[in-house]
């Protein structure tokens, strides 16, 4: 089979989750300072209790309605979750701090990516990233990938915060190959999580590989045994091998 196009995912594939402890702590503390300004007394387990409705929040309509809140539609909800003061303002800083604090502290490249990409790219292969985003939205992820010497390396995105659909919504892949005019049986999608990046590629009629080489993933923890794609690689030096595989 001739490849003639690849679409990558973000999270915990192109890049690991590394430093989120320290992100968060950021976001922490500026959340703190916000409710300071308000003469409101909040205790660390009612924070807490917030945190996770509000990731059940996300969570459920990620999975659910197949799309990702924005930053601050889950900042509101969180702060309303803390029945705080009406105060857009505050919301609004809270989700730019929220945003940003991954230019910071950036999760780090996976290692042989870029090296990877690049000898895709020599041999004329278009290459796609299609990502879900959180609370970093896709203008910012973009800076990242600059940051880290990638950005150049994609010829088109497919961020969830800016299409209005996260994977495995079919909407999500086909954003990409419509833009590359390539059908989806000439691509291939490489992601780590089995339910949102392998399904919904291989339910467009893409070819997939599951990429199982980060250990700091969570959310990929539940993934079968056996991958429904075409192969599962632990490390980007295997990626060329494996598309190369595919009949």
């Amino acid at each position: 089979m001739k490849v003639r196009a690849i679409t990558v995912d973000f999270w915990n594939t192109l890049f690991d989750s590394s430093n989120g402890f320290k992100r968060n702590a950021v976001r922490q503390h500026v959340f703190a300072e916000e409710i300071a300004k308000l003469d409101v007394k909040i205790n660390q387990e009612d924070f807490q209790k917030a945190v996770s409705a509000s990731w059940e929040y996300f969570n459920s309509i990620w999975m659910q309605e197949q799309r990702t809140p924005e930053t601050i539609e889950t900042i509101g909800f969180l702060w309303n979750h803390l029945n705080l003061p009406d105060k857009p303002d505050s919301v609004r800083r809270l989700a730019k701090v929220f945003a940003e604090s991954i230019l910071d502290y950036p999760p780090m490249l996976m290692p042989g990516a870029h090296d990877s990409l690049t000898e895709l790219k020599s041999r004329g292969i278009k290459i796609g990233l299609i990502s879900d985003t959180g609370f970093t939205p896709g203008t910012i992820l973009r800076k990242v990938m600059e940051n880290a010497g990638v950005l150049n390396l994609f010829d088109a995105f497919s961020f969830s915060d800016e299409t209005g659909v996260s994977k495995p919504n079919h909407k999500a892949y086909l954003t990409i190959l419509e833009q590359f005019n390539v059908a989806p049986a000439e691509a291939v999608h490489i992601g780590d999580i089995e339910k949102t990046d392998i399904a919904g590629a291989v339910a467009v009629g893409m070819h997939a590989i599951r990429f199982s080489g980060d250990e700091t993933g969570v959310l990929n923890k539940d993934n079968p045994r056996i991958t429904r794609g075409n192969a599962e690689i632990h490390h980007w030096s295997s990626f060329v091998e494996a598309i190369e595989s595919i009949k």
